[in-house]
């Protein structure tokens, strides 16, 4: 009996343990849910925290942003005219110059040179100008020129030069590889236009011994260019003050200088180059309040500098460009456009 007794009170013993091992295993679970759920719930926090964050910096940029406003303006520097070629040029010994109405490319006739076997080198012929032309502003000349035999580059040179009967050239212009009795159209840069106020005479060059040829010249033309864009900007969405605090020039390179304290940055690009950090200075247009912040309800035209551009790739007729002006926070704009084929020296570009 007391046998069976102590058999009882063990079971009842052990189940009791049971029970208590239960109770500690539940407990555990539940701390540990709670540690997981405390983890989930900082990290939603955190998460959170993190999209406000996003969502206020986003807005904070979209109330940064510019926008344009009214048209894009462009300034230039229209063609100048240095030989129709419609008219016979002044020789040189053993050239005969004469206006050939029947070989040309445009007018009525080009400049024909018939080179004797005893001209050897030199200046073959000159037409000077009726007036003096200012080049100083431009970077290319352009014209038609055909020669009887296929050349090298700078076998040929075209001559800019300030005193009539081109006495002292200011500069002669290599042209380029020219295929023999073929009709090539020549755009040539000019190296230095500094001095180029008041050309008065065009001529060719010829610095190798070719022998008995003939040349003929067309339609020389110093290219017009763009020199400058007139922006108009806003403050978009009526947000948040842009500074447009102006870069410096000091060099006057069309170029602003490394250690200007400016934000906005404009870059040009064409299918010949990419310029960046361009010059520009900038006018507010009507309600102002004289700082260098762009407002709420403030406009401010930028002229944007084209001077800074490479010499041998100016902004002439038919360019398609692209400027992108960016602000130290927000978007950027970018300003998309094609000039017309005639420059002029105001065009409206929209």
């Amino acid at each position: 009996m007391n046998y069976r007794s102590k058999l009882l009170n063990r079971a009842r013993d052990e189940s009791g343990v049971t029970g208590l091992e239960t109770a500690i295993i539940l407990i555990a679970v539940v701390v540990v849910a709670s540690v997981f759920a405390f983890t989930v719930l900082s990290t939603g926090i955190f998460s959170a925290e993190r999209g406000k964050e996003t969502i206020h910096a986003g807005l904070t940029g979209a109330r940064s942003s510019m926008e344009l406003k009214g048209s894009i303006v462009s300034n230039g520097v229209a063609n100048k005219v240095l030989s129709t070629g419609d008219s016979a040029w002044t020789q040189s010994a053993n050239v005969t110059a004469t206006a050939d109405t029947t070989d040309k490319k445009e007018g009525t006739a080009s400049s024909d040179l018939a080179i004797a076997s005893g001209f050897t080198t030199g200046l073959a012929a000159y037409a000077d100008l009726s007036a003096t032309v200012d080049l100083s502003s431009i970077d290319s000349v352009k014209l038609w020129v055909k020669y009887g035999t296929t050349t090298a580059a700078g076998d040929l040179e075209l001559i800019l030069d300030d005193s009539a009967a081109c006495g002292s050239s200011l500069e002669n212009i290599d042209l380029p590889v020219l295929v023999g009795s073929t009709w090539t159209s020549v755009t040539v840069g000019i190296t230095d236009n500094s001095d180029m106020t008041a050309i008065k005479c065009v001529g060719l060059n010829l610095t190798t011994d070719d022998g008995a040829q003939t040349a003929n010249l067309d339609n020389i033309v110093a290219q017009g260019q763009a020199t400058s864009l007139l922006v108009t900007l806003a403050n978009a969405l009526e947000g948040e003050p842009i500074d447009l605090t102006e870069p410096g020039d000091s060099d006057a390179n069309g170029l602003s200088d490394s250690d200007s304290n400016h934000t906005v940055i404009l870059t040009y690009t064409d299918k010949n180059q990419v310029v960046r950090d361009v010059y520009w200075t900038k006018t507010f247009v009507g309600q102002n309040d004289s700082d260098d912040l762009l407002e709420s309800g403030e406009k401010a035209e930028l002229n944007v500098r084209l001077t800074g551009l490479s010499s041998s790739y100016p902004v002439v007729g038919d360019t398609r460009f692209d400027v992108e002006i960016r602000a130290e926070s927000g978007g950027s704009i970018v300003v998309e456009r094609t000039m017309p084929d005639l420059i002029d020296t105001v065009m409206n570009l929209n």
